[in-house]
């Protein structure tokens, strides 16, 4: 059964119910998005237990047909990313990946510009397609837990999934014990219901009735976080854990998950750079050094 947890940013347990982003989301009873009444962060709540996670993660076909293999035709992205990764440390080094969202394809970019690379993975799935199809060392690690590589050292530790983590804090604090002295975080998470194309989309449901839902409704595996995060919640959780934000966007060129299909693709980028110019961009990716 789903499990009531408190805020991860502050610890309240005083949630309120967010029935148009859970709706908005398709989402079904229990869960529901609720935002925190002393801090206001964004996160689900109820949301399944850990073991619940472990079924959907291990068993759900669209981690198994889709994000293992879609990733393959990104490698432009992806080189982009590392190169923003290296402006601030051009020494390649040992690099952590936690998850191998889209079967480990960003970290075999990151491999082929020369860095040592390992991973942790949830899903079974994604954790033996990265190692038989892409050679990447990953590890199953029960909710991306990284307490068995303590006393390990890296020089980047690279993220795409901290909406997806039990607890974002124990996460952070444990990828700050694994840093080296000048190793950087990277991250990206959305920027769900912040990002302007999240704003219009509910601004349309309220004007045009409950019948617009489900004009924006996707699979209901890719939209499901258990964490909601925008850039000023996230840079306080940064900061909170012991991390100094270097570089935040909340655009990235060309991002393949948001860029839409078919007329959609010619409306949406548009918004999605303007959202990016006053930090309401659909992403949030940050660079992050230890303080």
């Amino acid at each position: 059964m789903p499990e009531r947890v408190p805020c991860a940013l502050c610890g309240s347990t005083a949630a309120l119910a967010e029935p148009r982003k859970t709706r908005l989301l398709n989402l079904r009873a229990p869960s529901a998005i609720c935002r925190c009444g002393r801090c206001g962060f964004l996160y689900l709540n109820p949301r399944p237990t850990i073991e619940e996670l472990a079924e959907m993660y291990g068993t759900d076909p669209y981690y198994a047909a889709d994000n293992a293999t879609r990733g393959a035709a990104r490698r432009r992205f992806y080189h982009g990313r590392m190169a923003r990764l290296e402006r601030w440390r051009p020494e390649r080094g040992r690099l952590l990946g936690i998850g191998c969202l889209e079967g480990g394809y960003a970290l075999e970019i990151a491999r082929a510009r020369g860095w040592r690379v390992e991973a942790v993975e949830f899903s079974p799935i994604l954790a033996e397609h990265a190692r038989t199809v892409l050679g990447i060392e990953v590890s199953v690690a029960r909710a991306w837990d990284l307490s068995a590589l303590r006393g390990d050292r890296f020089d980047a530790i690279f993220s795409q999934n901290l909406e997806h983590v039990p607890d974002p804090g124990v996460t952070l604090a444990q990828c700050r014990e694994l840093l080296a002295p000048d190793g950087l975080l990277m991250l990206e998470v959305p920027n769900q219901f912040y990002s302007l194309v999240d704003v219009l989309k509910l601004a349309v449901v309220r004007i045009a009735g409950d019948g617009a839902y489900a004009w924006f409704q996707r699979n209901i595996t890719f939209e499901f976080h258990t964490l909601y995060f925008t850039p000023r919640t996230l840079r306080a959780l940064l900061e909170r854990e012991g991390f100094t934000v270097l570089a935040l966007r909340t655009h990235l060129r060309a991002h393949p998950l948001y860029l839409g299909k078919g007329s959609r693709r010619w409306l949406q980028g548009p918004i999605n750079a303007l959202g990016g110019l006053v930090n309401r961009g659909p992403c949030i990716e940050v660079i992050a050094a230890r303080r």
